[in-house]
């Protein structure tokens, strides 16, 4: 199955960065969870703050050859009905190097999130949504 199939609002990423990204290099900057109060029967939220960049290749074939920002943008996931979840290595970098979403055969989504650098883990839920996309000014370094 097609990953922006089990992704509500997948959209909102397609078209800021036109396409669905493999989020290599991207950075987690925020993760939460919680849980609704006993009055209140919703199931437990996960929430993820993901800082994703665009590159362009800039001198392809010569001695100038760099990578160049062209988008930068905050991908800020919820997922919802969470049924497991595993995290570790929250740092002050958390690179990644893939968000990958799986159906499984009983209606839920396993996401994995591999490390480069700090934050990784493994989240089973029935939800995965994509609560919004903002596009940030691009910072040449």
């Amino acid at each position: 199955m097609e990953t922006t199939k089990l992704i509500h609002g997948s959209e909102k990423v397609v078209e800021a960065l036109g396409g669905w990204p493999g989020f290599h290099d991207a950075e987690v900057l925020s993760f939460s969870a919680s849980r609704a109060l006993p009055i209140n029967a919703n199931s437990p939220v996960a929430n993820l703050c993901v800082h994703v960049r665009q590159y362009a290749e800039v001198g392809v074939g010569t001695a100038d050859y760099e990578l160049a920002v062209t988008k930068s943008v905050l991908v800020n996931f919820s997922f919802g009905g969470l049924s497991d979840i595993s995290i570790s290595e929250f740092n002050h970098q958390n690179v990644i190097d893939s968000i990958q979403f799986t159906p499984t055969g009983d209606g839920e989504i396993i996401v994995l999130i591999e490390p480069i650098w700090g934050f990784g883990g493994k989240i089973r839920c029935s939800s995965a949504s994509i609560e919004s996309v903002q596009e940030l000014p691009v910072v040449c370094a």
